[in-house]
């Protein structure tokens, strides 16, 4: 049987087959078509050669969630909510880093202020009914926003997690006069505090709903055509597991960065299988960069992210995301000085070496110009570049007006992207307490091996893990993705004032959930595995720390040692800690894992026409300011051990690796390159 993984990209649609006998890994890559992206998937199956009565999963890694908010094309929404909130969605949560900002832009509320209805009904803090629910003006309330064309609603009142009743008798009413598509409870989607962040997450849940709705279902029609049985489908989450499709249409917050945690995930498990537990991922594609930390095997996570300046809470791989890519347009400020990013040039029309249309010189046509990129080796296995085209808008874009040559331009370019990265990882690594020297990075995505080691050496790592497909990493990840289900509750209490048999009910309630969450998938409680996770933070703090509970039991001492764990954590991040402050339990996740097998995975490179490289080209090297002879590699003709030493550059059908001087690259029996900067110790 084969299980494949789907990655839609902003340029590309990537496919990676895992057959599940053999552990034979083949990679495909298709056209994104943005107005149909079934499309892309389609072709890149039928590049596979799959059958669909041999596909035991297909697991779906996309941005789709997260391009209906940031383009705005979600469903028209209501929110229904307790009376005196209604401008919650505006008021928003003051910052510090906001609060002297006077050019802070904030991004209309996805519901406009007359689909906002107030509803009189109040719950205290201990989920006691202070105002009984006005269910006649629940009724008029919905029967104006049906009227004037809302199809989906949002439900969040004050301190519904601690007593949802008014919620589930609102949704009862709705069902009972009959017109919503889709109604989300914020005692479902986030029952933890924080009125504006559950608000939020419960309005955007109802927002995008119907898009990823309409896709999984377009998805799933275009795959029972081929014999591939709907059910089969699931969809990658933010914290790297995959949700079954039907789930994910009634739970679509988790599926905001599929893609990118897919590429997380395949970097963890690519890690795994040469020893290295510590590493600092790269994820460059054609319009952002994604970086983000794994550190004993764990990956980083948090529980709040912004999406198009929209605050939402779940549980997510902790990324740090900048505008740099591939496409990324260079340009002249008013001020006379170059500038790379944020404004990208897509797939379409894409660089000016793209032969698209593309005029605006790009991070890409800097790279063909450096000597980077191959002119006659075709790109994502089907794109011929044009080096002169590039010439002529970094020529004429920022040479002439710079008073420089076109080369000289084109190194300015590679420098201030690589600057702006190296800054992405240091966020990542130096400001949260992790010297990058004891990391090893883990570049992917299309530009991430172009790049990687300039970052590596300004950052002064020694170790680069270069994966099979580093342009399929997010859909090699989404293969080994396992179900996953996640479960949250609010304590807020002081450590030393809980109950720990208070606490155990709690997460024997979460462990119930969870377990009934999976089994709706298939899985058997004894074939789910579980984690406990405590969010803490020291009194009068406003965010918290993530910190794994020891075991799914709690005791007086386990919760002491919660607590110096999150102080330990506190110490290392910030550079202090406190022994007189209380540390308090904000919200207990917990989570579960439905186990999968994963076979023991082989590689197979698509072989490189043998008159498409040169033997030796001239390239630019960042850390020599130059060009040099550089040797020119086929990765697919790359034997186990095989010893790459720089200045070198080694070509794949979706991506490219530049090896510096003083660098060596081996081929790993694991499939990996793993690049060492020579005479370092590890």
């Amino acid at each position: 049987m084969k299980r494949i993984g789907i990655d839609v990209g902003g340029t590309f649609t990537d496919v990676v087959v895992l057959d599940e006998e053999t552990g034979l890994t083949r990679a495909f890559k298709a056209p994104t078509n943005y107005d149909q992206p079934a499309d892309g998937i389609m072709e890149a199956f039928d590049a596979a050669g799959v059958s669909g009565v041999d596909v035991s999963h297909v697991k779906l890694g996309t941005t789709l969630t997260l391009n209906a908010i940031l383009t705005r094309r979600g469903a028209p929404t209501g929110l229904l909510t307790t009376a005196g909130f209604r401008d919650v969605l505006e008021i928003r949560r003051t910052h510090r880093d906001r609060l002297f900002d006077l050019n802070e832009t904030v991004p209309p509320a996805l519901v406009p202020r007359r689909w906002r209805k107030e509803v009189t009904e109040r719950v205290d803090a201990s989920g006691h009914v202070v105002t009984p629910l006005d269910e006649e003006g629940v009724r008029a309330a919905w029967r104006e926003l049906r009227d004037e064309g809302v199809t989906s609603v949002a439900i969040a009142y004050l301190f519904s997690f601690r007593n949802a009743a008014h919620e589930q008798r609102t949704l009862e009413i709705i069902e009972d006069e009959g017109g919503a598509e889709f109604v989300f409870l914020s005692s479902d989607v986030l029952p933890v505090l924080r009125e504006y962040e559950r608000t939020s997450t419960t309005v955007t849940a109802a927002y995008v709903a119907p898009v990823v709705r309409n896709f999984v279902q377009e998805l799933a029609d275009r795959l029972r055509e081929r014999g591939v049985d709907p059910s089969r489908l699931s969809v990658m989450t933010n914290s790297g597991g995959s949700l079954a499709a039907a789930a994910a249409v009634g739970s679509p917050i988790p599926t905001l960065l599929s893609g990118p945690a897919g590429g997380v995930s395949g970097a963890r498990w690519l890690a795994s299988q040469v020893g290295t537990e510590d590493v600092l991922t790269l994820d460059m594609g054609g319009t952002s960069c994604d970086v983000s930390g794994i550190q004993g095997g764990v990956p980083d996570e948090r529980l709040d992210l912004v999406v198009g300046g929209l605050d939402i809470a779940y549980p997510t791989f902790d990324l740090n995301t900048i505008g740099a890519g591939g496409g990324s347009i260079a340009w002249i400020d008013t001020g006379g000085a170059l500038r790379v990013g944020p404004a990208s040039a897509g797939s379409t029309p894409g660089p000016a070496c793209y032969g698209r249309g593309g005029t605006d010189p790009t991070v890409t046509d800097a790279n063909l110009v450096l000597g980077r990129y191959s002119p006659t080796y075709l790109l994502g296995g089907s794109l011929s570049l044009d080096v002169e085209a590039a010439r002529e808008a970094i020529g004429r874009v920022i040479a002439e007006p710079l008073g420089i040559s076109v080369e000289r331009a084109a190194a300015g370019i590679l420098r201030l992207v690589n600057a702006s990265m190296v800054n992405a990882v240091r966020t990542i690594s130096v400001e949260r307490g992790r010297d990058p020297r004891g990391y090893a990075l883990v570049p992917f995505g299309g530009g991430g091996p172009v790049h990687a080691l300039d970052i590596a050496g300004e950052l002064g790592m020694s170790s680069v893990i270069v994966p099979p497909f580093p342009g399929c990493t997010s859909a090699f990840g989404a293969t080994l993705a396992q179900p996953r289900r996640d479960a949250l509750r609010s304590v807020s209490k002081p450590i030393g004032d809980l109950d720990p048999a208070e606490v155990d009910s709690v997460i024997r309630s979460l462990l119930d959930d969870v377990t009934s969450l999976l089994g709706e998938e298939g899985f058997a409680k004894d074939s789910i595995t579980y984690e406990v996770w405590a969010n803490l933070h020291y009194r009068g703090q406003a965010h918290e720390l993530s910190v794994q509970h020891d075991g799914v039991r709690v005791s007086a001492e386990s919760l002491g040692l919660l607590a110096k764990s999150f102080s330990e954590m506190h110490a290392r991040q910030y550079g202090h800690s406190f022994t007189d402050v209380p540390v308090e339990l904000v919200t207990v996740r917990v989570t579960g894992f439905g186990q999968q097998h994963n076979p023991t995975v082989s590689w197979n490179w698509p072989p490189t026409s043998s008159d498409s490289l040169e033997a030796t080209r001239k390239v630019y090297f960042e850390s020599l300011d130059d060009f040099v002879d550089a040797t020119i590699h086929d990765r697919s003709a790359l034997d186990v051990g095989t010893d790459v030493r720089g200045p070198a550059v080694i070509h794949q059908e979706d991506a490219t690796t530049v090896v510096p001087p003083q660098w060596r690259a081996v081929r790993d029996a694991s499939g990996n390159l793993i690049v060492t900067k020579e005479g370092a110790t590890s």
